[in-house]
């Protein structure tokens, strides 16, 4: 493609800006457009790791099996607001249906893939943005109170193994070396020794943005609204009355991906897993690495000690739910000597298909726009491999990695 074409990238959060970087560093002059302060969203409230171990997908044949006790027990890291979800069983059953065995199989081959790709993508916007302040290499753990739940997780680890990932399995002792300052006693553990954290995703991404702005890019804070076909092109109408006029658009605007008309995402079985943090300012001395436990992670931040996980089933509109930040709490009060209350608590929206994939590729409706969005739980995590893709596919590049098993057409 022409180098002197604009192309608009829809989304300033973590994979938006990747893209935006990408095609940068390709030699496009591109406009990133979003309501919000960049990185505000989604991307600010994460667990903060970069888990290229995280092939596993949240669908799982435990899911099934156990799904009466995650939907009504009090202490469980799922929750489901009924009357969103019965006006949504097409995606339930759908999500329900990639957690057979097979699927999981297929899914997990699939992320593990690209998530072997994650540096690749990653590392170049680091060194590009001179980030490396930002991040942190004391791995990542994943704990199990008992021997039963490390049991449980074998047929999950099998799977990482089968890609290559590489952990050490720990025991009581080795965790407690390692971190002292948990006081639950744990039984088994895991520890992902080359594993990668972010010490505050909002700062990644504003440097990301200042990186981008600071070498020519543009911003426009609007909300888009619609996006049309010209013979110059594609127009772009904003919510604030203006247009912009591109040669290619991005979609990358996350959950809210399906709520722009004309590019095609109206089609898609998009939906969202809400996430929720609490966090505790100045405890971060209490750990030294994220570590995973119960549907949640204990991640050490630069401005304190952050819970991040559960999931959620409620859509874009509900309030932020009691019980999640409840679980949350709970939890961090379990693993550390903390005030009863945090300091603060979030709520953001993952974007998530019903095989828990991305869609990265050109749109069911224009060769003119591409999809970067629906990255679920690892878009901190692939925002990067996304962004590089996105723009080889526009510089009309081999691609450095399959993208089939993310074509939007899947869903065909």
């Amino acid at each position: 493609m022409n180098k002197d074409k604009t192309i608009a990238v829809i989304g300033a959060g973590i994979v938006g800006c990747s893209c935006a970087l990408w095609l940068q560093i390709k030699g496009y002059s591109v406009i990133l457009i979003d309501p919000d302060k960049p990185g505000s969203g989604t991307s600010s409230g994460n667990a903060c790791t970069i888990a290229d171990y995280g092939c596993v997908p949240v669908n799982s044949p435990s899911v099934i099996k156990n799904m009466p006790s995650l939907m009504f027990a009090k202490d469980s890291p799922l929750s489901v607001n009924f009357g969103y979800a019965l006006t949504h069983l097409h995606w339930m059953m759908k999500f329900l249906s990639n957690c057979r065995p097979a699927r999981v199989a297929r899914i997990s081959r699939n992320l593990g893939k690209l998530l072997s790709k994650t540096y690749d993508g990653f590392s170049p916007l680091i060194e590009y943005c001179e980030a490396e302040s930002l991040l942190s290499k004391q791995g990542c753990m994943y704990l199990y109170p008992n021997q039963a739940d490390f049991d449980d997780a074998k047929p999950s680890n099998q799977l990482r193994r089968d890609q290559g990932i590489e952990f050490t399995e720990l025991e009581r002792a080795d965790i407690k070396n390692l971190e002292p300052g948990i006081k639950k006693t744990f039984a088994k553990g895991l520890l992902f020794e080359q594993a990668t954290q972010v010490l505050n995703p909002q700062s990644l991404t504003t440097r990301y943005f200042d990186t981008f702005m600071s070498k020519g890019g543009e911003y426009q804070a609007a909300r888009v609204l619609a996006v049309t076909h010209t013979d110059d092109g594609l127009s772009i109408n904003l919510d604030d009355g203006e247009t912009i006029n591109a040669d290619r658009v991005v979609v990358a605007a996350g959950a809210f991906s399906t709520k722009i008309e004309g590019v095609g995402t109206s089609q898609l079985p998009l939906d969202t897993e809400r996430g929720y943090h609490v966090q505790y300012n100045g405890k971060q001395s209490l750990l030294n690495r994220p570590v995973s436990w119960a549907g949640f992670y204990a991640t050490p931040m630069d401005e304190g000690l952050r819970f991040a996980g559960t999931v959620e089933i409620a859509g874009l509109s509900e309030q932020k739910n009691p019980r999640n930040l409840d679980y949350l709490t709970r939890h961090a009060n379990q693993m550390f000597d903390l005030p009863d209350q945090p300091d603060q608590d979030w709520l953001g929206f993952r974007p998530t298909f019903p095989d828990a994939l991305p869609a990265i590729g050109y749109s069911l409706s224009s060769e003119y726009v591409l999809y970067a969005f629906g990255h679920q739980h690892i878009g901190l995590t692939l925002a990067g491999i996304t962004g590089k893709l996105i723009s080889e596919l526009i510089n009309g590049e081999e691609l450095s990695h399959n993208i089939k098993a993310f074509s939007p057409r899947r869903f065909l």
